[in-house]
């Protein structure tokens, strides 16, 4: 129906080195999915439009999970009301909904009655939360709050969405390149090297060149491994992202090091501790009662000594 999308789609895999979700392929032929079709198809018709089609397949993407993900909640809470509903008329229909069920029954009119079982869902809700549905998770009916799971993250996740769009812009392929560096091309040439920026030919996405920060005194030897650079991109990424490797006139800055050279770096900047405590300090240290603490203290009281002076 969409021959261009097909070969586009088809492409992509390959870029991707994995298949599409076969879900998602079946949205994009359904209805939901026939307008984005349609605009693919038509992007693609225009000469030079495949970086646009990659971007409009992204949003694509992102809507289909938006659906699914919406589908699932809603098939979840029609469980979830379909059961609380039924375990509730047991409660109200045996003994501890009895006052309840008498209060609904000598209502006077179908408002008296409404609020009578509203009370009963409110009562039943604050004994049984584990059966509480969304709907239901509310201060103003239940005083229940919703259970927040929090789960601690590392600071790289968190702070690598914020920047990514700078990496992009940049040109780094994904911005993944210069997380993955050290893992891409190992710790020996990550300490001496730093991806600057990487430039695409016109019109594609592939067969870059990739330029390198390199420390003074390395440049013969990342010429030498410029091959094995190579393979080991395009292998991390699945296609031909990077097809020749430059070094940047860009000095190397220091402050980048990593590995065994910062540790030796830190050492050196470390403070000495003095041999003996002043007689002052001594006298306060030795009030302490706790020996691991008296000793944490001395230490402490060294290396303040040292700084002092």
């Amino acid at each position: 129906m969409y021959p261009l999308l097909d070969d586009f789609l088809i492409r992509e895999e390959r870029r991707r080195n994995r298949s599409l979700p076969k879900r998602f392929i079946a949205w994009l032929n359904a209805d939901k999915g026939e307008k984005t079709a349609k605009h693919l198809e038509r992007t693609l018709a225009k000469p030079g439009s495949e970086n646009m089609a990659v971007q409009l397949l992204k949003k694509a993407e992102e809507a289909y999970k938006a659906d699914d993900v919406y589908k699932k909640q809603d098939a979840k809470r029609k469980r979830s009301l379909k059961q609380f509903q039924k375990v509730f008329e047991d409660w109200l229909n045996g003994k501890p909904g009895t006052p309840y069920r008498e209060e609904m029954l000598n209502a006077k009119d179908d408002m008296g009655r409404e609020l009578a079982r509203s009370d009963a869902e409110r009562a039943f809700a604050r004994a049984n939360p584990h059966l509480l549905p969304d709907d239901y998770k509310d201060a103003s009916k239940t005083r229940i709050r919703p259970v927040r799971n929090g789960y601690m993250k590392e600071v790289d996740d968190l702070t690598f969405d914020v920047i990514e769009p700078g990496l992009n812009q940049m040109g780094l392929v994904g911005a993944d390149i210069l997380r993955s560096w050290d893992k891409i091309v190992g710790q020996a040439l990550a300490q001496n090297t730093r991806p600057e920026r990487i430039t695409f030919p016109p019109k594609e996405r592939a067969n870059a060149t990739l330029f390198l920060k390199v420390r003074a005194g390395f440049n013969t030897i990342v010429q030498h491994h410029s091959a094995q650079i190579i393979f080991r991109i395009n292998g991390h990424f699945g296609f031909r992202a990077v097809s020749e490797v430059r070094i940047s006139k860009r000095p190397f800055d220091e402050n980048e090091t990593t590995g065994s050279q910062v540790s030796r770096k830190v050492l050196a900047q470390r403070v000495q501790p003095v041999a003996q405590l002043s007689p002052r300090m001594a006298e306060l240290i030795h009030a302490i009662k706790d020996p691991e603490m008296r000793q944490a203290f001395e230490e402490l009281g060294k290396v303040i000594e040292a700084r002092n002076r």
